[in-house]
């Protein structure tokens, strides 16, 4: 794309604020009044040059260390999402709901490259500081954008191009944004349908496995709305007390399920007047083994499976010889910090609950066979019959 002066970027600006620039597509009025905010709330000049403001290392660790729940969640999406979109060039970032990058996958040829353009660990990419871009928008709107080379407030940023989609906890509170950027793409905004799409799949997987480690005490409901996709990719998640309360639905059961409409709230339906389906009977460990047809009420037909709570009381079943965590020499176990253990204890429940068979442990917990045989190495698990 060729260079365009600061000068030319102001007007450009202005243009749009004004109404009188229209090649924005379906996000022109998102756009304006991004960049009005940007000039007249946060007095940014949109001819500055400068890349964005970038945390010290040891500001960095602090917030992510608030940041684990999350982390956690998306460690598998990151590099998957950035497998689909490397060879065009982009870099994914994962930022906190204050904007700042807290995790991201780069090229390492390219990585320097990036780190000039500012897509780098610590990066701060708030509106009030850069104005309009990709995750300053979907943080600020909470909504899927991309912000395409022209679009950036800033002078800085107009060779980019940024996908981001907003992530949600379960009870739909603001706590991440995922983002793919690109120093260089094609003019035509067209081009990035493609990787706004990925990026808004990925950013439900985050979502849902976010909602699955904050309720690993729960029982859970893992559907979906094609019986063959239940194993490899549920869509549906619905958790449940040991009472048979519905405590939480992810985005996808409260679209497909209407009487989980208003789940969050506060009269939480409880499970049997969502389906057909005694309380009881999902407990059963009968029931945790099969393929379940669930009818909602003015809904179409789910499918799904139970999913027994993953923490540590669960895995001390009186049919399950417990396995032991071994620890290396000089680190007890309990020095494993409360993501760890929460980790653990899903693996070694996961294992139980099929015998020990890796490859069925391993879509329970929407891992693939080989990242289980790491975590398992990781956490130094036996099984019973090998301690």
């Amino acid at each position: 794309m060729p260079y365009v002066p600061p000068t030319n970027h102001v007007e450009r600006v202005s243009k749009l604020i004004a109404g009188r620039v229209v090649d924005g597509g379906a996000e022109h009025a998102r756009l304006a009044l991004s960049h009005l905010r940007a000039r007249d709330d946060y007095h940014l000049d949109p001819g500055a040059s400068a890349g964005p403001r970038i945390l010290s290392a040891a500001e960095l660790r602090i917030i992510q260390r608030g940041e684990q729940a999350l982390l956690g969640a998306s460690g598998l999406c990151l590099p998957r999402l950035h497998e689909m979109v490397r060879e065009a060039g982009y870099c994914v970032l994962l930022a906190n709901a204050d904007g700042v990058t807290i995790d991201y996958c780069v090229d390492r040829d390219h990585r320097n490259d990036f780190k000039r353009a500012g897509l780098y660990l610590g990066s701060c990419w708030s509106e009030q500081e850069e104005g309009t871009c990709g995750i300053a928008a979907a943080l600020s709107d909470q909504s899927p954008i991309t912000v395409h080379k022209n679009d950036h407030f800033r002078a800085a940023f107009t060779t980019l191009t940024c996908s981001a989609a907003p992530i949600f906890s379960p009870s739909d509170r603001l706590i991440g944004v995922l983002n793919a950027s690109a120093l260089r793409s094609p003019d035509e905004r067209d081009s990035q349908r493609l990787v706004n799409r990925l990026v808004r799949q990925n950013a439900v997987l985050i979502e849902d496995a976010y909602f699955l480690k904050t309720h690993a005490h729960c029982w859970v409901l893992l559907g979906h709305r094609n019986r063959h996709y239940v194993d490899v990719q549920p869509e549906i998640l619905i958790a449940i007390d040991g009472h048979g309360q519905v405590l939480a639905a992810n985005r996808c059961a409260r679209q497909c399920v209407p009487a989980l409409a208003s789940v969050p709230g506060t009269a939480l339906p409880c499970i049997e007047d969502v389906f057909d389906l005694r309380a009881d009977r999902l407990f059963d460990t009968q029931a945790r083994s099969a393929l379940l047809a669930l009818r909602p009420a003015g809904g179409a037909v789910l499918h799904a499976r139970v999913r027994a709570p993953l923490q540590r009381a669960f895995v001390k079943a009186p049919a399950v010889q417990p396995a032991t965590v071994q620890s290396a020499p000089g680190a007890p176990a309990e020095m494993l910090d409360d993501i760890d253990l929460l980790e653990r204890d899903r693996i070694l429940a996961a294992l139980a609950q099929h015998q020990w068979r890796a490859a069925l442990a391993a879509p329970l917990l929407g891992i693939s066979r080989a990242t289980l045989y790491r975590r398992i190495a990781r956490f130094k698990i036996v099984a019973p019959h090998r301690s």
